[in-house]
């Protein structure tokens, strides 16, 4: 897919300067988009939908058809997208899921790379402390809850989102996948 939007701008993450670095080149390596930045006060909907607005996955591509498309059309349409509240044991699982797994093709596996996945997510995990509100879009890429059932967050044909406020720190994690 090769998304192109605006870097966020370098964050401090204080001792473990190394997640920033794994987070953006994870990015890259697994085409998620993947924010990290400090607590704004903004709130789950208006965070996701400020780190998704410059993707180009929030607008329909033909701009001029007639038939509807799929995903929220506005901050509080996604804070109502992200209405699964993760709890805090299945926050770290269903972050690694959202890193790793492929939204179009679910029975291939999670790799080799999903311990990869797993030390990234506990790092998150860590890093927004466990006071952390962590929201989701439904269970698309973490099956081991009702598998497929999930609110859309764009017009890609299959989305995972996974947004965490906490301990001074917000996260966005979000996979796409067009079959």
């Amino acid at each position: 897919m090769n998304l192109s939007f605006e870097e966020p701008p370098a964050y401090d993450l204080g001792a473990d300067a190394d997640l920033g670095m794994w987070l953006a080149e994870w990015g890259e390596y697994a085409d998620r988009i993947i924010h990290l930045g400090p607590d704004d006060g903004r709130d789950h909907g208006q965070l996701c939908w400020d780190v998704l607005m410059p993707t180009g996955l929030l607008a329909p591509h033909c701009r001029e058809c007639k038939h509807p498309h799929g995903g929220p059309k506005g901050p509080k349409q996604m804070a109502t997208a992200l209405r699964r509240q993760i709890p805090q044991p299945e926050v770290s699982p269903w972050l690694a899921a959202t890193l790793i797994r492929n939204l179009v093709y679910p029975g291939g596996g999670d790799g080799p790379m999903r311990p990869v996945a797993d030390a990234l997510a506990d790092g998150l995990v860590e890093l927004l402390g466990p006071d952390a509100q962590w929201r989701a879009n439904g269970n698309a890429a973490y099956w081991e809850g009702s598998r497929g059932s999930w609110t859309p967050v764009t017009e890609a044909t299959f989305d995972a989102a996974v947004v965490g406020i906490g301990g001074g720190h917000a996260v966005v994690v979000v996979a796409v996948g067009e079959d």
